[in-house]
C-alpha cells in the first residue's frame, strides 16, 4: 500500500489512490462551473502520482512517525506531468494544449507556476522536467499507477473530454479579440488554482477527520435580498430630495440584475447609497443566475471594514461575510518541492482555510491582483473562487497605472471565461473614457454598461459642497495649514485635513495637537486596522458635540462613512479630490459644505509618481480653468482629467519592473521572439511574471502589532506555536485586525534595532511594544507611548 499522508493526531494513513480520487472529484467540482471540469479532475488525479513508490512511503513514515526527514528530497510532483506528456503529448495541437495545461498544474503544485519558455532561450522548467530521462523511481511509479484497475482508462477518458473543453475555450477566446495568449495563460493559472485548493482542502479534511460539504449559497442570497428590501421599503416612504434619488439609483441596479453576466459600470456620487445599490444588484443577480458568491474588492482596509459591517447589518447573516485584509503569513518560503511534513508548522500554514470559500467576501485590490499574478500557492488557491461570482470593484479608479492592463485582462477573463458578473464602482468613472478604450487591453464592457442613466443630472442633484482652490506656487507648511484650520474652527465645529504622505500628516498633527483648541485625531496606515477603527469611532462620537479636527492620509477619503463641515485636501488627482469632498457635508447636514484644495509644502512626492502626476494635471488643466472648476465633479471634467493624466502617465511612469527587460503585459501576451516555443504550444512565462509582479510599487510585509490587550494576547497565543488547525486559523483571521504592512526598509531598520521578532520559523513577524505608539502606530524610532508608559 502506498501512502499519501499520515494523520499526525492518530497516525491513520491515507493511501495515494484515495487521495488522488478525492482530490480529482473536488477539483472537478471547482472547474466544471466554467467548463474546465475534465482539466481540473485530471490534474487532481495525476498530481501526486509520484508517491506511488515505496521510497516515498518510507520517507513519509520517517517524517511523521520518527520525526526525522531524510536528506534526499523526493520529487513527487513531476511524475504525473511526465506521464501525461509521454503518453499523450506531441500528438495534435489541441491535445498538446490539454497536456501542457494539466501538466503545468501538476508539476507546479508545490513550487508555484513555472515557465513554458524561458527569457534566455534555455530549456524551460516545464520542458526540462517532463523530458527528464533520469527522474528517480519513474518506471516504478508508472507500473504501480497502471496496475490499479481503471486508472489508465480514466486518464484516456479525461484527456478526450478535456480536448472538447479546450475547443470550447478557444472559441470563447476568439470573442475576446487580440491577445489570445493572455487568456490561455490565465486559464492555465485557473486550472492550477482548482488543483491547489482541492489538494489543500482534501488534506485538511483528512487531518481534521471531516468531510467537505457541498455548499450552495442561494439561501443566503435569498434571505439577504429579503432583508435588504425590507430596508428599501422603509426608504421609499420618504422619496424627497436625496432619498428619492438614492431610491431611483437602487431601483436601476435592481433592473440591471435581471440582465445576463457582463461588465457594468456603477457611477454613483459620494453619499449616493452605492453599498445598498450594488448589494441589491448582487443579491438579486446571484439568485437569478445561480452565482456562487459575491466579492467586494476595495482599495483600502478602512472601506473594507466599514462596508463589511454595513452588509452584515443589511443581510442579518453576519457569519456569511468574510473580511480578508492581508496575508499575515509570508508563504513564499513554504512553496517547495517537498511534501508538507518537512516541519510541523508547515502543515498548519499550507492547509489553513484561506480560499475565499464564503458567500460574501470583502478583500483588497492587492489581494485580488495577487491571486492572478503574485507567486505563492496560497494566493493562487483563491483564484478559482473568483469564477461564477459577482465581483464589485469599489473605487475602481484607484487601480495602479502600471497594472491597469493586467487588471483589465483579469476582468475580461473572469467575465468571458469565468462566467462572472463585474461591477466597476466609483464616483469618478474612468472605464468609459476614450483614452482608456485606446489602450492595448481595453475593458470589454457591456453594450450599455452604465447602470445609472443621466449622470449629469444626478451629479447636480447630489451637490453638497463648494470646492475652492487655495493652491499657490510656494505652498503652505504645517504651521500655515494649522493656522488656516484655526480660522475655519471659528465658525465651524469640524475639519478634516487629508495629506498625501504619512510624514506630512504626522507633522501637521503634532502642530495642531499643541494648540489645544479642539479634539485632534490622527490616522495613517502605520496604525493597524483595529487602531484606526477605534480612532474613527471616537471621532464620530465627538462630532456635533465638540470641535474636532482629523488629520489623515488618503485612507479616509474613499468610502468611509463620516461627515465634516469642512475639508482641506492637499493637491492631488481630481479623483482623490472628489473622494475627499465625499467626507464633507456627506448627509446634507447643511446647505453646502466647504472643500479647500491647498499645496502642502512638507510633502515629498518623488516616490509617489501617480499622486504627483495627478496633482500636476489637476493644477495645470482643471483648477486653472474657471469653467471646469465650477463643474469639478461632472463626467465631462472627469474625462478631461483622465485624458491628460493617462497621457502624462504614459510618458513618465515606468511600467517595466526592476530586473526585467520587458513589462509584464508583454510577457503575458507571449509576443516576444523568445516566446515562440519550439518544444511546447504554450508560451506562458508565469514564473517570470510572478517573480517581478508587485501589486503596489514597493512590496510590504505584514507584521503583527501589540495594540491594546487583544493585540498583545494574540501575539502571545501565536508564540505558543499552535498546532491545532482550527485554533490556528481563527487566530490568523483575528491577526488581520492587528497587522501593519511595512516596507522592506522599515522592516530592516526595526529588525536591526531588535524590535522585530519572528514566529513559525520566519514566516510570520511581530513588533516589539517599544515600536508601537498609541498616536502614530508603528514608530521607527522605537520610542512609543503606550497608555501611561514610556518605553
Amino acid at each position: 500500500m502506498f501512502i499519501a499522508h499520515i494523520r499526525q493526531a492518530d497516525y491513520v494513513e491515507q493511501t495515494v489512490q484515495e487521495h488522488l480520487e478525492e482530490v480529482a472529484k473536488l477539483a472537478r467540482s471547482y472547474g466544471e462551473v466554467v467548463g474546465l471540469g475534465a482539466h481540473a479532475e485530471l490534474s487532481g488525479f495525476l498530481h501526486d502520482m509520484g508517491k506511488f513508490t515505496g521510497h516515498f512511503t518510507t520517507y513519509l513514515k520517517n517524517a511523521v512517525l520518527e520525526n526525522k526527514v531524510a536528506g534526499e528530497k523526493i520529487d513527487h510532483s513531476t511524475a504525473g506531468a511526465k506521464y501525461l506528456y509521454e503518453q499523450y503529448g506531441e500528438k495534435d495541437p489541441l491535445q498538446d494544449y490539454v497536456v501542457e495545461t494539466i501538466g503545468m498544474a501538476v508539476l507546479s503544485h508545490h513550487s508555484g507556476m513555472q515557465n513554458f519558455v524561458q527569457p534566455d532561450l534555455k530549456p524551460s522548467d516545464y520542458v526540462r522536467r517532463v523530458t527528464n530521462k533520469e527522474l528517480p523511481y519513474f518506471d516504478e511509479v508508472v507500473a504501480n499507477f497502471e496496475s490499479i484497475p481503471g486508472n489508465v482508462e480514466r486518464v484516456e477518458r479525461l484527456v478526450q473530454e478535456a480536448k472538447e473543453e479546450m475547443q470550447k475555450f478557444i472559441q470563447k477566446v476568439k470573442l475576446l479579440g487580440k491577445n489570445p495568449n493572455v487568456y490561455l495563460t490565465l486559464m492555465q493559472k485557473l486550472v492550477f488554482s482548482c488543483l491547489i485548493d482541492a489538494d489543500r482542502t482534501n488534506t485538511r479534511c483528512f487531518e481534521e477527520k471531516s468531510i467537505e460539504p457541498i455548499k450552495s449559497n442561494r439561501e443566503v442570497f435569498e434571505k439577504g435580498y429579503k432583508h435588504l428590501m425590507e430596508t428599501v421599503t422603509e426608504w421609499q416612504k420618504n422619496r424627497e430630495g436625496i432619498n428619492g434619488l438614492r431610491n431611483d439609483m437602487s431601483e436601476n441596479c435592481d433592473k440591471v440584475a435581471n440582465l445576463p453576466s457582463a461588465i457594468y459600470t456603477l457611477t454613483v456620487p459620494t453619499g449616493g447609497g452605492k453599498t445598498y445599490a450594488s448589494l441589491r444588484y448582487a443579491l438579486k443577480h446571484a439568485v437569478k443566475y445561480n452565482k456562487s458568491r459575491i466579492i467586494y474588492v476595495v482599495p483600502y482596509t478602512t472601506i473594507l471594514e466599514q462596508n463589511a459591517k454595513e452588509v452584515r447589518a443589511i443581510i442579518k447573516q453576519p457569519q456569511a461575510v468574510l473580511e480578508h485584509h492581508a496575508n499575515v503569513i509570508d508563504d513564499t518560503a513554504l512553496d517547495n518541492e517537498s511534501d508538507y511534513y518537512d516541519s510541523s508548522y508547515h502543515k498548519s500554514m499550507q492547509l489553513g482555510r484561506d480560499n475565499w470559500d464564503y458567500p460574501i467576501i470583502f478583500t483588497t485590490m492587492v489581494q485580488y491582483l495577487d491571486a492572478f499574478y503574485q507567486k505563492g500557492t496560497r494566493k493562487s488557491r483563491r483564484l478559482h473562487n473568483l469564477t461564477n461570482a459577482i465581483i464589485i470593484f469599489d473605487e475602481v479608479q484607484s487601480v495602479p497605472y502600471q497594472h491597469k492592463e493586467l487588471f483589465h485582462a483579469s476582468v475580461n477573463f473572469l467575465q468571458t471565461v469565468g462566467n462572472s458578473s463585474i461591477v466597476l464602482c466609483t464616483a469618478t468613472q474612468p472605464a468609459n473614457h476614450a483614452a482608456i478604450k485606446q489602450i492595448d487591453v481595453p475593458l470589454l464592457l457591456a453594450e450599455e454598461p452604465e447602470m445609472i442613466p443621466h449622470l449629469d443630472n444626478v451629479v447636480d442633484a447630489f451637490k453638497r459642497v463648494n470646492i475652492s482652490s487655495k493652491v499657490d506656487k510656494e505652498g503652505w507648511n504645517a504651521a500655515e495649514i494649522a493656522s488656516f484650520t484655526e480660522t475655519l474652527l471659528e465658525d465651524r465645529d469640524s475639519v478634516l485635513i487629508i495629506l498625501n504622505t504619512k510624514s506630512a500628516a504626522k507633522k501637521l498633527y503634532q502642530e495642531l495637537d499643541i494648540l489645544g483648541s479642539a479634539h485632534v485625531a490622527h490616522l495613517s496606515t502605520s496604525m493597524c486596522p483595529m487602531h484606526r477603527k477605534e480612532v474613527l469611532e471616537e471621532v464620530k462620537s465627538k462630532l456635533g458635540k465638540e470641535k474636532v479636527v482629523c488629520v489623515s492620509t488618503q485612507l479616509i477619503e474613499a468610502g468611509v462613512d463620516i461627515s465634516f463641515e469642512s475639508v482641506i485636501r492637499s493637491l492631488a488627482g481630481l479623483d482623490s479630490i472628489a473622494q475627499a469632498a465625499g467626507r464633507c457635508n456627506r448627509h446634507a447636514e447643511r446647505e453646502l459644505g466647504d472643500v479647500y484644495v491647498i499645496r502642502a509644502k512638507d510633502e515629498n512626492l518623488a516616490k509617489l509618481p501617480e499622486i504627483r502626476i495627478g496633482a500636476e494635471v489637476t493644477d495645470n488643466y482643471i483648477l486653472s480653468n474657471p469653467e471646469l472648476l465650477d463643474r469639478l465633479l461632472h463626467p465631462a471634467t472627469i474625462e478631461t482629467y483622465f485624458t491628460y493624466f493617462l497621457e502624462q502617465a504614459k510618458r513618465e511612469i515606468l511600467i517595466t519592473p526592476a530586473g526585467s527587460d520587458y513589462d509584464l503585459l508583454t510577457l503575458l501576451k507571449g509576443t516576444l521572439a523568445s516566446q515562440r516555443p519550439k518544444k511546447t504550444r504554450s508560451s506562458g512565462m508565469l514564473k517570470t511574471i510572478e517573480k517581478h509582479f508587485e501589486a503596489i510599487h514597493s512590496p510590504t510585509t505584514a507584521v503583527l502589532v501589540p495594540y491594546g490587550d487583544a493585540g498583545k494576547e494574540l501575539i502571545a497565543s501565536l508564540n505558543e506555536q499552535i498546532r491545532d488547525f482550527k485554533v490556528f486559523n481563527e487566530l490568523i483571521k483575528k491577526a488581520q485586525q492587528y497587522s501593519v504592512n511595512l516596507y522592506s526598509h522599515e522592516l530592516k531598520k526595526l529588525s536591526n534595532e531588535g524590535l522585530i521578532e519572528s514566529l513559525y520559523e520566519g514566516s510570520m513577524f511581530c513588533l516589539n511594544e517599544k515600536a508601537y505608539d498609541t498616536k502614530y502606530g508603528v514608530t521607527l524610532e522605537g520610542v512609543a507611548t503606550l497608555g501611561t508608559y514610556q518605553y
